[in-house]
């Protein structure tokens, strides 16, 4: 039997601070130790932080995000960093709501709303900077201690961004329906304006050929400078809650699973397994020619 410690740094502080005598520490079977060692060579040739956004608990992550509205405890204790989103299919999702949500799961991000209440989402919205301000006023009259990502969509512009003096952190969305060249023309442009002593998520961008290329063409040029430092990714689990399953290209298949008692553990299993095949495909041990023919073959 081999000893290891615990990958999670959020269990092993929830531990010390309940009790500072013990340790947390489990004895697991030497072929858990070496299976818990390739996983985390794996995530860490990732040069990206990849986020799962879902809410089934029984598989492990480093990185997940939430919507506030499905915000549980058990997600957040099954990872290291947590994003609590802000409801994006709700404009008027209240600002409280998600702030106790992300207060409530010790989260370590929490995305701001794109507008203020009173602003009619069909129109012409406003600039990240007026939402950055009306966002902040709740924000710093509420207990939560999580840091603001502001969300912006494109065109960006410097106009658009006169809140770089106050801010650090970015989430570009709006580019769920565009193309991969699209997105990477998009968020290239944001590059351009905002520079790279922000950090960039992108929020709901998906995994395009070209995306995940462009990310890997710019850890190359300078590994201080990727495209984005972060995105999400929801496919993991609603691809399996809908009974697909990913290939390498993205293209999702139809397949038959199992149902029955603690099916949700089954499942959970593919999801995270189709997690670790996008760190795959952003690590330099990847040399897949689907990748390759996205146009980025400086790899």
């Amino acid at each position: 039997m081999a000893t290891t410690q615990t990958t999670s740094e959020r269990a092993s502080s929830q531990e010390s601070a309940s009790d500072e005598d013990s340790t947390e520490t489990i004895e697991v079977p030497e072929r858990y130790a070496r299976e818990i060692d390739a996983r985390e060579r794996l995530h860490k040739a990732c040069p990206v932080d990849v986020y799962v956004a879902g809410i089934n608990p029984r598989y492990s992550w480093p990185n997940r995000l939430v919507a506030a509205n499905e915000a549980r405890p058990s997600v957040a204790d099954s990872a290291d960093s947590v994003i609590v989103d802000s409801v994006v299919n709700d404009p008027y999702y209240a600002v409280e709501d998600v702030l106790d949500a992300a207060h409530k799961l010790d989260a370590e991000y929490v995305v701001g709303k794109d507008w203020p209440p009173e602003s009619d989402p069909a129109g012409e919205g406003i600039h990240a900077a007026d939402a950055y301000e009306w966002f902040l006023g709740e924000y710093t009259s509420h207990e939560c201690e999580a840091d603001v990502i502001v969300p912006i969509a494109p065109p960006f512009d410097s106009g658009s961004l006169n809140c770089l003096s106050k801010v650090d952190h970015f989430a570009l969305g709006g580019m769920r329906d565009m193309s991969g060249e699209q997105q990477v023309a998009h968020i290239r442009d944001f590059r351009e304006v905002a520079g790279y002593d922000v950090d960039v998520h992108g929020l709901g961008v998906g995994t395009s050929a070209e995306l995940i290329g462009a990310i890997r063409e710019s850890v190359e040029d300078d590994p201080e400078k990727p495209l984005l430092d972060s995105f999400d990714i929801s496919t993991p689990e609603n691809a399996v809650s809908k009974g697909k399953i990913p290939d390498k290209s993205w293209q999702q298949h139809r397949v038959s699973f199992p149902t029955g008692e603690d099916s949700t553990t089954m499942r959970a299993g593919f999801a995270e397994s189709i997690a670790r095949m996008l760190e795959y495909e952003l690590s330099p041990g990847c040399d897949d020619e689907i990748l390759k023919q996205a146009g980025f073959a400086t790899f």
